[in-house]
């Protein structure tokens, strides 16, 4: 084992002379074999290793092993750095477990400028993970398994032992009589893992001696079939996607000149580019509604996929991102001479026609309609929400509903919401701002104009 370890390590680079390598020893068989596996390589390659030792204090035995394993190192003069686990959570121990290792870990990296870690991860490992992966979700981007080598705290983590199985790996513990110590706990039915260990593995290891290579094969494949994937998915975000702050959107009709499967990986690849940049996650429910959705030729339409997030279509356009803060109704008086803001991009005036508008210096560059008003317009107007059952008087012969002219004009949902009117005080509609005009409110080239309305939105 040592001379294919040794050979394995020179030809995937693991160690070059100068290399500082930290490994995480539980204490176990498979990395206390690691320790001696490294500790024979440094002395013959030059380069230097530490320990890293997560007392987890889970077991009444936890403090007893840390002090033995302290022991080890101190004889073997091989740095030792532990860290205990003080504050278990009641429920997600493995997740959190592992989340506080490989940040202990991580600390190190950067304290001791250590530039590789290595963990025991070996075969057996990888066919319990893959299973398990596949019982929980069966995604193809979490099937793949254990990685042998990725980036890690600005060096790299290398899982050398994953070649080898778990027997090969105790006969080399037994030879070396390495005083490793088993723990009680990866004999406990109620975890998932073990279960898979002790009672699934041994019979796939039976039905074909060949498992553990088939599955290893297996995850490279899926690896190099992910990278495949993701290339091609990113060429394709960065011509078609935009990124806004905290939201992600794309023509619609553009991703549907995509076939089938690419749109379900387009939309995972941006589903996870939004898991690690905003910690949002998109369930696999939800991706499948997405593309029955995008599929249904529904001119809009919004689902939530979170508590503060939203997909959004809008014709052809399809936002991922946070829901809008609601804006709550309010009503505005303005009376002739008035100026104010609605909101923080919209600001509205009713002047006389020849006064010199003193606009606030955000506004000067916004979009901006500026009506003419009627003889008769009123001397106080009421601006509000619209409310269902608006009605606008748009000629003499014809009355239309608020709520029509926006489909009409294809408004965005989101932006019908915030529409405002312009009433009299008999609740009688003068204006859908910046849309429409009651034909009561707009002055005819007869009337001599005393007064225009002047609506400055972005």
């Amino acid at each position: 084992m040592e001379r294919e370890f040794e050979q394995l390590g020179n030809k995937q680079a693991f160690w070059q002379q100068g290399s500082r390598i930290l490994l995480a020893v539980s204490g176990g068989a498979d990395s206390f074999v690691l320790l001696r596996l490294m500790a024979k390589m440094s002395r013959k390659y030059d380069f230097s290793i530490g320990v890293a030792h997560i007392n987890h204090q889970l077991r009444p035995s936890s403090a007893k092993e840390a002090q033995n394993l302290a022991q080890y190192c101190k004889e073997h003069a091989i740095s030792f750095y532990e860290r205990k686990w003080e504050d278990v959570p009641h429920a997600g121990v493995e997740e959190a477990a592992r989340r506080f290792r490989y940040a202990f870990f991580t600390e190190l990296m950067q304290d001791y400028y250590f530039d590789t870690l290595m963990t025991a991860h070996h075969a057996d490992d990888q066919l319990e993970t893959m299973l398990m992966k596949m019982i929980r979700d069966g995604q193809l981007k979490n099937a793949m398994g254990i990685k042998a080598r990725q980036a890690f705290a600005g060096g790299k983590l290398i899982r050398p032992l994953l070649p080898y199985s778990k027997e090969e790996i105790y006969d080399y513990a037994k030879k070396e009589a390495l005083p490793y110590f088993e723990d009680e706990s990866n004999y406990y039915l109620d975890v998932q893992r073990n279960r898979i260990r002790q009672q699934i593995t041994p019979l796939l290891k039976a039905e074909n001696p060949q498992i553990l290579a088939h599955f290893q094969q297996l995850s490279q494949q899926l690896i190099w079939a992910e990278e495949i994937i993701e290339e091609k998915m990113a060429a394709w975000v960065s011509a078609n996607v935009t990124q806004i702050e905290q939201s992600l959107s794309f023509k619609v009709s553009a991703f549907l000149t995509l076939p089938i499967r690419e749109r379900y990986f387009t939309l995972q690849y941006l589903a996870q580019k939004l898991k690690r940049s905003c910690e949002v996650t998109i369930t696999e429910e939800n991706l499948q509604r997405i593309l029955a959705l995008l599929t249904a030729d529904k001119a809009q339409w919004q689902l939530d996929i979170a508590a503060t997030w939203q997909v959004l279509k809008m014709y052809d356009e399809l936002t991922i991102g946070k829901k809008p803060t609601v804006n709550k109704a309010q009503t505005f008086h303005f009376k002739v001479g008035d100026s104010g803001f609605l909101s923080e991009n919209e600001w509205l005036a009713i002047v006389s026609v020849d006064e010199n508008v003193n606009l606030p210096e955000k506004v000067k560059l916004w979009s901006e309609i500026s009506q003419p008003l009627a003889l008769n317009f009123p001397n106080e107007v009421i601006i509000r929400k619209r409310v269902d059952g608006d009605r606008i008087q748009l000629k003499e012969s014809l009355r239309k509903k608020v709520s029509r002219i926006l489909i009409d004009k294809k408004i965005p949902n989101d932006r019908r919401e915030k529409t405002w009117v312009v009433t009299d005080t008999n609740n009688q509609v003068l204006a859908v701002l910046p849309i429409a005009f009651s034909y009561l409110s707009i002055a005819v080239e007869t009337d001599k104009i005393h007064y225009r309305l002047l609506y400055k939105y972005q």
